[in-house]
């Protein structure tokens, strides 16, 4: 029960896909991509967010300029916060990386790494499976590795896109992956991500993480490659 309530804290500061006719921007951590570094979107800005959704978790934040300017942070884990948790509790990383001046300086990729501890049963994975499908509604791909059982990765098309950039993109992903590309896939850059996902792949990225019988961790990524390419050359 405890494990469900801290799960639940956690993947509340996703923002939930709208189930009416206009889907709702994906978000991590209440930041939206397509934000800019300076200039508001929707009548937010970044640093906006910064102070009134995250300042109760941000342990430290860093702007660096290369090999893109990007800023990792360290937080408190979303748990941790309602249940009184200190500095000890393994923190949450996250990256956010922007696009190049002349496409505004907006954010391309988010990724955090959040700790996780439960079950990996089939009741703790599915429970934890449905959770991530309410942030992001249902995947195009789940896929996994029978080499480790309990380990998925899920990948979602950007609910906002229109249905023929959608239906697309879906059938640019891969059905299956290698076990070193699904090994490594947290890891990998920009060009093997293209590689596997398609030049043009905008949606979210959810790895489930296990070993030992235990849930150990949640990587989640929000992903557009195409105004990635604005600074980075993905061949």
């Amino acid at each position: 029960m405890i494990y469900r309530m801290v799960l639940i804290l956690m993947l509340a500061m996703l923002a939930p896909v709208a189930r009416a006719e206009q889907a709702a921007p994906l978000r991590l951590n209440n930041i939206p991509l397509d934000m800019p570094r300076e200039e508001p979107l929707a009548g937010e800005y970044l640093e906006g967010i910064f102070q009134e959704k995250l300042m109760a978790r941000l342990i430290d934040s860093v702007g660096i300029a290369w090999p893109s300017y990007h800023i990792r942070s360290t937080l408190r884990p979303a748990g941790a916060v309602a249940a009184g948790g200190n500095e000890t509790d393994e923190p949450e990383r996250m990256e956010i990386y922007f696009s190049g001046r002349d496409d505004g300086e907006r954010i391309f990729w988010i990724r955090t790494r959040r700790p996780l501890d439960g079950t990996a049963d089939a009741e703790g994975i599915a429970r934890t499976l449905t959770l991530i499908e309410q942030s992001f509604g249902r995947p195009a791909r789940t896929l996994s590795d029978p080499a480790l059982p309990g380990s998925v990765l899920l990948l979602f098309v950007d609910p906002t896109l229109s249905a023929e950039a959608r239906a697309r993109q879906i059938a640019a992903l891969p059905a299956s992956l290698s076990i070193d590309d699904f090994r490594e896939f947290w890891a990998m850059g920009l060009a093997d991500r293209a590689r596997l996902l398609g030049r043009d792949f905008r949606g979210a990225i959810a790895i489930l993480t296990s070993g030992g019988g235990r849930l150990h961790g949640l990587q989640l990524e929000l992903l557009d490659l195409t105004r990635a390419q604005s600074v980075f050359t993905l061949r």
